[in-house]
């Protein structure tokens, strides 16, 4: 046990240099990335919520608005979490040649991704927040104050897997070209299908049980009922929780062992 916890200690201690020399970074870009992933959020939020809104009184038996706040607050890791693990990482790893000069280091790759993955998944809560204080105090569309922070755990394990899908896409792509294949084929289907604008039970059942293979089905399923105060049953909690933490393991196991194998070659 205490070798176990020396091991451990040892890991995150070698990722916090990187966390701080991502935190450098963030420091002199925060405003054009907040603002970029914020507006694509409230335009979402505003166009849907005041259009589809307008015609849809309720969804699912609640006010349309309280039903999307919940999907778009949990939809923001899959595009932001994306975006960094794939241009992101591809550029540090292969244009800049950053890996190469930390692994010179004590820092080891899993620590160095692991970084990527935690500097990734806290850079979302400033956009988080704000979207739920705009949602929560000016459209009133938060019911569950408590809910709400409850739900901020479960976003950042979903980034943390959305994240690790991403980089399983970056270890096999060498052209950036091909990361528009990602968001064409992966992060806008799954926007669109996993309950984020409409509740699923009406949805065909081929579209419905699609919808059950994607994460960010599962992340609302979770995320929903935490804002808008309805129950929530210990079984779907520990399916959902269960399919967010095996991707992330799965996910993060492999991109560390497909990017020894890249960098090495």
């Amino acid at each position: 046990m205490t070798t176990y916890l020396a091991t451990t200690k040892d890991f995150f201690a070698n990722i916090y240099p990187l966390l701080l020399r991502f935190g450098y970074e963030y420091r002199s870009v925060w405003k054009a990335q907040l603002v970029r992933d914020l507006i694509d959020r409230l335009l979402y939020l505003f166009a849907f919520g005041f259009g589809m809104g307008a015609l849809i009184n309720q969804m699912d038996g609640l006010p349309y608005l309280d039903f999307l706040v919940p999907g778009i607050a949990a939809s923001t890791g899959v595009f932001v979490m994306t975006m960094a693990m794939t241009y992101g990482v591809w550029e540090r790893s292969t244009s800049y040649k950053l890996y190469p000069a930390w692994l010179a280091t004590p820092v080891r790759l899993p620590q160095v991704l692991m970084a990527e993955l935690l500097y990734a998944s806290l850079r979302t809560l400033p956009s988080i927040l704000i979207l739920f204080l705009l949602a929560g105090f000016w459209l009133k569309a938060i019911p569950s104050f408590w809910g709400a922070v409850l739900a901020l755990p479960v976003l950042m394990l979903a980034n943390l897997a959305f994240g690790a899908i991403a980089m399983c896409f970056t270890v096999h792509i060498y052209r950036p070209l091909h990361f528009a294949y990602v968001n064409t084929l992966w992060t806008t289907p799954m926007f669109l299908f996993s309950g984020v604008f409409f509740d699923l039970s009406h949805a065909p059942a081929p579209l419905y049980w699609l919808s059950q293979a994607l994460p960010l089905t599962h992340v609302i399923g979770l995320v929903r009922p935490l804002m808008t105060g309805q129950d929530l049953s210990a079984l779907s909690v520990l399916i959902d929780l269960g399919v967010l933490v095996t991707i992330f393991v799965v996910g993060y196991s492999y991109a560390c062992y497909r990017f020894q194998k890249r960098l090495l070659d």
